[in-house]
């Protein structure tokens, strides 16, 4: 059983997969297994992954038809064996230390879900010099303000992951199960130096703020946020989002 398993949905992610592979390979946490989701790619992304495994016994692929990155993430840590459960899509990456300074973090503080600051990156994998930051601890209630957590810096301990299965591809379905998993009484902690690197694509669900927004608003009502409340967040989110982008 490894003490990691890193679940990387795929879709048609041949020219960015075996740089976010090569991340996790160079992690100095090595005792880990990645889990490689091909949600019905039509590119080469299927053939690559399975020369990965060829090369590294660590690496498995899972091929499914196209059922969108949910089903994709879910799918992987159902597949998955370790003790914590690590997200990291396709076309990011990692610095080597991530999985070490998280783990320590967990160590230290006792915490269930970890995240990090994260680096923008452009298409062609250049930093573009904006950083997501991380607030060093956040809550149910500072999350309902805006989701400061990327799903690539996640790592998060299995009985959270399976307890709260990423769900609803038409929203934003990590910050649901990550409003889900808070209010349920996780302790959640950052690690405030970024450790992810985040590429940004004009196709991906933020890339379209007005499409995003809309998104946002029906993910606070599938999580249960009262209409009063959640127009109160909504203004925050917005708020954040200024803060982010710009």
């Amino acid at each position: 059983m490894p003490l990691v398993s890193v679940v990387i949905p795929a879709y048609n992610s041949a020219r960015t997969l075996e740089d976010c592979v090569r991340s996790v390979c160079a992690q100095t946490a090595a005792d880990w297994e990645i889990v490689i989701v091909d949600d019905g790619s039509a590119d080469g992304t299927a053939a690559l992954s399975r020369g990965f495994g060829r090369e590294d016994a660590r690496i498995r692929l899972i091929s499914q038809g196209n059922a969108g990155t949910a089903a994709a993430r879910a799918r992987g840590v159902k597949e998955s064996r370790g003790r914590w459960i690590a997200f990291l899509d396709a076309d990011d990456r990692w610095l080597p230390e991530k999985l070490e300074a998280q783990l320590s973090l967990a160590g230290r503080t006792g915490a269930e879900l970890l995240y990090t600051a994260a680096a923008c990156i452009d298409p062609a994998g250049n930093e573009t010099g904006r950083i997501f930051s991380a607030p060093p601890a956040i809550d149910f209630d500072r999350l309902l303000r805006g989701n400061a957590i990327v799903c690539s810096s996640v790592l998060i301990k299995r009985e959270w992951a399976e307890r709260f299965p990423m769900e609803h591809a038409e929203l934003h379905e990590d910050y649901l199960c990550w409003l889900r998993v808070l209010r349920a009484g996780c302790l959640a902690r950052g690690v405030t130096a970024p450790l992810t690197q985040y590429r940004i694509s004009p196709s991906s669900k933020s890339g379209n703020k007005l499409r995003s927004a809309a998104m946002t608003w029906r993910t606070l009502r599938t999580a249960g946020v009262p209409f009063a409340r959640r127009c109160g967040c909504f203004l925050s989110y917005a708020a954040h989002g200024i803060r982010r982008y710009h």
